[in-house]
């Protein structure tokens, strides 16, 4: 089969590389949670290495990549993980579909434990889809494998590697046909990626013309990982007095990376951490943040609380920052923007919320805390925890304390659609009182946005359906 490829096309060792992240941003402080790397050679798979990576926060989108923040705990720091990595990166050709995103996160992950170099080229399979197979509708890795009958299960990182694999033989096969005899004209130095992906992402950087020599140098510290802790501490301080329209940003990296031990800055520093990220809160909603910009901050103000005695960082920022976070314009990529028309992305009121958990034990504490979700408008988490403490109730046989939590909570501007599935179910069937449960479904589905949460919708509507038939009179809008 690769027969056809000539060998300039294939005398390098190629290592396919697919990381699944806590988000897509390592530079706002996202992390991977796992990676795998396959190996070809001559055209075949001679190596294929995967692993979980524990990321050190919460784990991002599970209903993307199904890795949840226990399964991640249990798994190795990256650093642990880089001499399996950096063996098979050496003298390879980097190779990733949308080769930019991966590159980031490993370059990132590297820096962070201030080892290893990246291999010297890099070959993205998407930029060769484009080229070589134009007759496709689009060229998201899954409908490129589907062109060639490529079983494929997407967003798990082994198995988007091990496609990625066989997309690039078959590639190369086109590239062949094209005339390409070696990678010259395919491939790039993974250097010059790294530096336009990132540069595509930053609004100043040392290569900025017109800024101040310090303003320079302090973008030199950090861009060069320099000083440890105190030097970043300096250099930030710098760009914060320089208006860096990047301060913002960086203030929360380095606070991210406080509350982690690292090679670069040592053990955890809980409180550096915690003013660090609080300053770079305090700077982003000052220049316009969008919700992506103060999310990582909000997850890692919540990392500082896990195992505490209660959740005083995220309280700290009730009822001032969690209002301005709450009026920032919806991501619009969020489950909750699409299921709900509210967002979640990084809403204080959620990571309150994630405290506490679906199973909480402390319904009662929950549900003293939904107020000041309410009153700083942050109306995805609102509903989310007024589901989690009325289910909490209903476990604990607290059936009217759920229905009045549920209650005030849609009087608050909750749309959670467990909410009104319960509360519509309780009127139905233990009340028998099908007016008020037919008209908590219309509303329900009065307010539904998008696609998401296709089956709680459906339950909805079924039951309205029931109910118009148990009320034949009953006004059905």
């Amino acid at each position: 089969m690769t027969a056809a490829i000539p060998p300039g096309l294939l005398r390098e060792r190629f290592v396919v590389l697919d990381c699944e992240t806590t988000g897509f941003s390592p530079e706002r402080g996202d992390r991977m949670v796992s990676l795998a790397l396959v190996t070809v050679e001559n055209g075949s798979v001679t190596d294929r290495w995967t692993s979980l990576v524990d990321p050190g926060r919460d784990t991002g989108p599970v209903h993307i990549h199904g890795i949840t923040n226990a399964r991640a705990a249990t798994a190795p720091r990256f650093a642990e993980l880089i001499p399996h990595i950096l063996r098979r990166l050496d003298g390879a050709v980097l190779v990733a579909h949308n080769v930019g995103f991966d590159l980031r996160f490993l370059a990132t992950e590297l820096e962070r434990s201030g080892t290893g170099d990246l291999p010297a080229t890099a070959l993205d399979t998407l930029r060769l889809a484009r080229r070589f197979l134009p007759e496709l509708a689009n060229h998201r890795l899954t409908t490129c494998v589907a062109a060639f009958g490529i079983p494929h299960r997407a967003h798990r990182a082994d198995s988007d590697a091990e496609v990625t694999a066989a997309l690039l033989v078959e590639l190369l096969r086109r590239a062949a046909a094209d005339g390409h005899t070696d990678l010259s004209r395919l491939a790039a130095p993974a250097a010059d990626v790294l530096r336009e992906e990132r540069r595509k992402r930053v609004r100043c950087d040392a290569d900025t013309d017109g800024i101040a020599p310090a303003h320079r140098a302090a973008h030199l510290t950090i861009d060069g990982w320099q000083g440890g802790a105190d030097g970043w501490h300096r250099a930030l301080a710098v760009l914060t007095a320089e208006e860096c329209p990047e301060a913002g940003r960086l203030w929360g990296w380095f606070g991210g990376m406080l509350c982690d031990e690292t090679s670069v800055f040592g053990p955890p520093r809980p409180g550096p951490a915690r003013d660090a990220l609080l300053t770079g809160l305090r700077l982003q909603l000052a220049g316009g943040a969008n919700r992506e910009d103060v999310a990582h901050i909000v997850t890692h103000l919540a990392t500082l609380d896990r195992g505490a005695a209660g959740p005083d960082h995220i309280l700290g920022l009730f009822p001032g920052p969690a209002a301005a976070i709450a009026a920032l314009p919806d991501c619009r990529s969020c489950w909750s923007c699409d299921a709900l028309g509210l967002c979640d992305t990084g809403s204080p009121g959620g990571a309150l919320v994630s405290y506490h958990g679906a199973a909480t034990p402390g319904a009662d504490a929950l549900a003293a805390h939904l107020p000041l979700l309410a009153d700083a408008g942050d109306l995805a988490a609102l509903g989310r925890g007024a589901r989690y403490a009325g289910q909490a109730f209903e476990r604990l046989g607290r059936v009217e304390d759920a229905v009045r939590l549920w209650q005030w909570a849609l009087e608050r501007g909750a749309r959670d659609t467990v909410v009104f599935n319960r509360l519509s179910m309780h009127y139905e069937r233990r009340l028998g009182d099908h007016a008020a449960a037919l008209a908590l479904c219309e509303r329900a589905l009065a307010e539904r946005r998008g696609s998401g949460a296709r089956s709680a919708w459906e339950a909805i509507a079924r039951r309205a359906e029931r109910c118009r038939r148990r009320l034949p009179d009953a006004v059905t809008g």
